[in-house]
């Protein structure tokens, strides 16, 4: 029996003249809409999970294991120097410590006024049309509701700092209104 160079035959058992081509084609329409979609799934998460909360000097953050991610919030920064609400200064730190009301007037009426204005920010826009929305876009289960971002906050406390300071300032936001405290912590680094 011959040994035959391997390839397509015809019935007759010759080699076949069709040559096969070796470039592929590729449909431009096609590749364009498989980039579009991959920029639009980046950008979407990059925008919820590149969010950087900017450390004060003179702060250091405790560390902790089990971490989530912060959602948008007002910031009250509490260190050394002073006490801030999203970077305006509000009082010193000996004016805190030396404080034996628990309630941080100062504290309370700016988170007072940011509420306020929250407030008005909620109505100005259609709530109902959002609601509307959302019960479209989940159907008939049950949507759960999410906490404003103005009746957030997230604490920003130095780690040697007294626990009847930071005290002061938790009774003094929860005081004002704010529904969700969160402490802001860096995360220990897995071994």
């Amino acid at each position: 029996m011959a040994i035959r160079i391997p390839g397509l035959r015809d019935r007759h058992g010759r080699r076949s003249s069709v040559k096969r081509s070796v470039v592929a084609v590729l449909s431009l329409t096609a590749m364009v809409d498989l980039f579009t979609v991959l920029v639009v799934f980046l950008l979407q998460n990059y925008a919820t999970t590149g969010e950087v909360i900017e450390i004060p000097e003179g702060v250091k953050l405790p560390t902790a294991k089990e971490v989530k991610d912060l959602k948008p919030a007002n910031v009250v920064i509490v260190s050394e120097k002073g006490l801030a609400l999203n970077s305006d200064r509000i009082m010193d730190f000996q004016q805190v410590r030396a404080q034996t009301d628990w309630e941080l007037g100062p504290l309370k009426d700016k988170l007072q006024q940011l509420i306020a204005k929250g407030e008005e920010d909620k109505k100005a826009l259609t709530s109902q049309l959002k609601s509307a929305v959302e019960k479209m876009k989940v159907g008939d289960k049950a949507v759960e509701q999410e906490v404003d971002a103005f009746r957030k906050v997230t604490i920003q406390a130095d780690k040697q700092l007294d626990f009847l300071t930071l005290k002061k300032v938790m009774y003094t936001v929860t005081e004002a209104g704010i529904i969700e405290i969160n402490f802001a912590v860096m995360k220990t680094p897995d071994k």
